[in-house]
């Protein structure tokens, strides 16, 4: 069987079997980027499988709303769901949510960094890097921080901490021209933007945050307090694709080719669900059902697991702690507690 003729079977119909009704039962669920696609439909999932209070959140509490109309509709239920603003544009709408989370919320079980965004134009976010470098690698990595004292306490110990993030990390080259330092600052000039890359290099960067978290998840005695896990669902159907429907052929052509291809938002919500349920052993690692451990190490072996990708995960990882204490200076007391 081709390739091609491999993902039209794995997408459409050999997808991950869901858990039985009512695992999540009495669970504490939250979702970030929930207002549609995946996100939207990971929640739907939740409720259906017993989860007691899912939160989404949405850039705006209209948005929000009105997805919460939908799972509710969707699964016949009432007071479940629970709506809260996130804007991961700026470090303080991300750190007013986390905040507010932290106040508002007693216990949880699972939270999901669902949210990001797709960039094929060059745009400076309010913080004066690219939007995808700041949303979907700086604010995530700001959110995991702030958020993962209190899910060590109020997770007793016990809860997962997912990053969405894509199997397109794997193909980005690290040789070359790609920077060795500065990373997130070349990255963020217009005239180092590489298009649509944009997207598999930021997912790279975001795939060492969670690298780096899952190690300061680890309680004194290495077992983990929080578990872990990077998670890829594979190419997913989702409104995201919006970007590179720029008229009316292009409209046509990704529509079609996204049809045969991808899954659908539900199908690729279960990746992200069955992540809840990973043990301790598995903190840190990547979730994907397209791809055997073995095969996925293969396929990452530079950019991960071999000396050029540890000493850029490194690189990284020191420069975004740097960017964020100059904003947020709790962060560094936050990495140097929980190290």
């Amino acid at each position: 069987m081709s390739t091609f003729a491999r993902m039209i079977w794995r997408n459409h119909f050999d997808l991950p079997e869901l858990p039985p009704p009512g695992t999540f039962k009495d669970q504490s669920i939250l979702i970030t980027g929930a207002t549609g696609g995946m996100g939207l439909a990971t929640a739907i999932h939740f409720v259906n499988l017993g989860a007691s209070s899912v939160i989404i959140t949405g850039r705006t509490n209209a948005k929000g709303e009105e997805a919460k109309a939908i799972i509710e509709d969707q699964t016949n239920t009432n007071g479940i769901v629970k709506v809260m603003e996130l804007e991961m544009n700026t470090f303080a709408g991300t750190k007013l949510f986390a905040e507010k989370l932290k106040k508002e919320v007693k216990t949880i079980d699972y939270v999901l960094l669902n949210a990001g965004v797709l960039k094929t134009d060059f745009k400076l976010g309010e913080e004066g890097y690219e939007e995808s470098i700041q949303v979907n690698v700086l604010s995530t990595a700001l959110l995991a921080l702030l958020l993962l004292p209190w899910m060590k306490a109020a997770g007793k110990g016990k809860a997962h901490l997912g990053f969405v993030t894509s199997g397109r990390h794997r193909g980005v080259s690290i040789d070359g021209s790609f920077p060795k330092q500065d990373v997130l600052q070349f990255f963020s000039k217009k005239e180092h933007f590489p298009g649509s890359q944009i997207c598999s290099i930021s997912k790279l960067l975001e795939q060492y945050v969670a690298n780096e978290i899952s190690k300061l998840s680890l309680g004194p005695d290495g077992t983990p307090q929080v578990i872990v896990n990077s998670i890829c669902p594979g190419a997913v159907y989702s409104d995201l694709s919006r970007q590179y429907k720029k008229g009316y052929i292009a409209t046509y052509a990704v529509n079609l080719v996204m049809n045969i291809m991808a899954k659908s938002s539900e199908g690729g919500a279960r990746t992200p669900v069955l992540a809840a349920m990973t043990t301790p052993a598995e903190n840190g690692k990547y979730i994907t059902h397209y791809q055997s451990d073995e095969d996925y190490k293969v396929a990452a072996a530079k950019n991960i697991f071999g000396p050029e990708g540890q000493k850029m995960q490194a690189e990284v990882w020191k420069e975004i702690i740097a960017i964020l204490a100059e904003k947020v200076p709790e962060v560094k007391e936050i990495v140097h507690s929980v190290a």
